[in-house]
């Protein structure tokens, strides 16, 4: 014999219960987390930035390259 479903002995929930916030309540708290948050400096931002640009030039000369080094293969080859 089958077991019954657990689920029809769970009460209903309503939809203020599910974790529904009011939209300025949660702005509040949107604004009060980001208080919390360590911001980079300016000095920070633009040295991560310089790095994230000398890294993607680099990747990209380097994909570059083996394109171009697998194609003179395939010509070679076929």
């Amino acid at each position: 014999m089958a077991r019954a479903s657990s689920r029809r002995n769970q009460p209903q929930v309503s939809q203020q219960a599910m974790g529904r916030v009011h939209p300025v309540t949660f702005l509040r708290e949107v604004v009060e987390e980001l208080k919390k948050s360590v911001w980079p400096t300016r000095q920070e931002t633009t040295r991560l930035t310089a790095v994230v640009i000398v890294l993607a030039v680099t990747v990209g000369f380097l994909l570059g390259g083996l394109d171009r080094l697998f194609s003179v293969l395939a010509k070679f080859v076929f």
